[in-house]
């Protein structure tokens, strides 16, 4: 099991839970709750896919004791990259991606292996654009083109404002055709209609 963690700053930290303790902390801990960790572990932040530019990751162990606390004022911990740094290859491709726009064009599920009906097999491709008009192809696989084609019609489809949090960038050859925004595992995730100023500036578009 994976976390994202963020502080009063903004500041963004990667957090690993062994399997045997995982459905603990996937029932105790909420996304957008407050706690304070103690008692654990730190890991070089390495790999050749990173969610965060971190140095360090966490990692739980049977003695670290997580306790709810009081919310406190923030930054957002959205840091959001820019449609033109990924247009033009100016990110580190190795860290995972947030990226504000307006998704259309959502496709129909797609499965790579028609005989083989199972969630590892499905694709959904959609488009997002920023409030320039530049537009990023992306693809959503597995379990999270699930979660992203239930969420999107939940929410009324149509064209959502959301942010991408934690996708990763994939490139292929030089040019906008060859970059496409991708599905990292499932610590890919969207929030819709985020309460930021970059999305109230698409939504006046």
């Amino acid at each position: 099991m994976g976390l994202i963690l963020a502080d009063e700053h903004g500041m963004t930290i990667e957090a690993t839970v062994g399997y045997k303790m995982s459905d603990h902390y996937k029932d105790f801990i909420n996304e957008g709750e407050w706690v304070t960790i103690t008692n654990f572990g730190v890991v070089e932040n390495s790999g050749s896919v990173r969610a965060t530019t971190h140095s360090f990751k966490i990692g739980f162990s049977v003695d670290t004791v997580v306790k709810l606390t009081s919310p406190v004022h923030a930054i957002p911990h959205y840091r959001l990259a820019s449609f033109s740094s990924i247009i033009d290859d100016e990110i580190d491709k190795s860290v995972l991606v947030n990226l504000v726009g307006a998704i259309y064009d959502v496709g129909e599920f797609i499965n790579t292996r028609p005989k083989q009906n199972i969630v590892d097999d499905l694709t959904l491709t959609f488009k997002i654009s920023d409030n320039e008009n530049r537009v990023l192809e992306c693809l959503a696989t597995k379990k999270e083109a699930l979660d992203f084609d239930h969420n999107y019609r939940q929410y009324g489809g149509g064209v959502i404002v959301a942010v991408l949090g934690w996708w990763k960038i994939e490139r292929y050859f030089d040019g906008t055709k060859n970059i496409r925004v991708c599905t990292a595992c499932p610590i890919s995730t969207v929030f819709p209609d985020p309460d930021i100023p970059e999305s109230n500036e698409i939504h006046e578009m």
